[in-house]
């Protein structure tokens, strides 16, 4: 991805092309793109699937613009953050209607909801964590799930990282993204456990060792 979106950076460098106009482009795509999750048929949540990698791709481009130009800022980090989550919840609540129409059944709702709860809620408690003490601020917003740089830190870091789009674009190629959303149902929410249990713990060190 990051080569992909770097070359396109590249050329957009020189031109009126924001930063923001790209995380708009990107939530747009990624938007577009989870409507094709709404078919049980592989061809359409495939075309979903390529929308999901391409918005991953061009989501880059802001962060990389932002940087060549020295045009960070706090705006353009919370546009980047929100409009990232905004997409996911479009895809696990495509997904999830598109299995619930499919059989016919109400249950697939609850595990879609399960897994935007958790999103939402993530999403929430790092903005708060990692955002919300920063008003005003200019420059790189938000960068890792952790103020702090340490071993758990990392490993939250890693476990962030949106290399499950390229496992959304195996499943849907076998029309099978419903897989997906119950992977996501447990993962997500137990993400969340683990940044509020990092959280914590940083507390109790910076107490112990102020």
């Amino acid at each position: 991805d990051r080569k992909i979106s770097l070359a396109i950076s590249r050329r957009l460098a020189n031109t009126r092309v924001t930063p923001n106009m790209m995380t708009i482009v990107s939530i747009a795509i990624g938007v577009f793109g989870a409507l094709f999750f709404l078919s049980s048929r592989p061809l359409w949540q495939t075309a979903g699937a390529l929308c999901f990698v391409l918005h991953s791709i061009v989501d880059g481009c802001d962060g990389e613009l932002a940087r060549l130009r020295f045009q960070e800022s706090r705006w353009g980090g919370l546009l980047d953050f929100w409009g990232d989550n905004l997409v996911h919840l479009a895809v696990y609540s495509a997904i999830a209607v598109g299995w619930s129409r499919a059989i016919g059944e109400r249950w697939p709702l609850w595990v879609g909801a399960a897994a935007i709860l958790g999103n939402m809620l993530s999403a929430g408690f790092v903005h708060v964590q990692t955002l919300g003490g920063v008003r005003g601020k200019e420059g790189p917003l938000f960068t890792n799930v952790s103020q702090r740089s340490s071993r758990l830190a990392r490993v939250a870091d890693e476990l962030s990282r949106r290399d499950f789009i390229y496992l959304v674009l195996i499943l849907s190629a076998f029309g099978k993204s419903h897989w997906f959303i119950v992977l996501a149902a447990v993962a997500v929410p137990t993400f969340l456990l683990v940044v509020v249990g990092i959280a914590l713990f940083e507390r109790r060190s910076e107490e112990r060792h102020p």
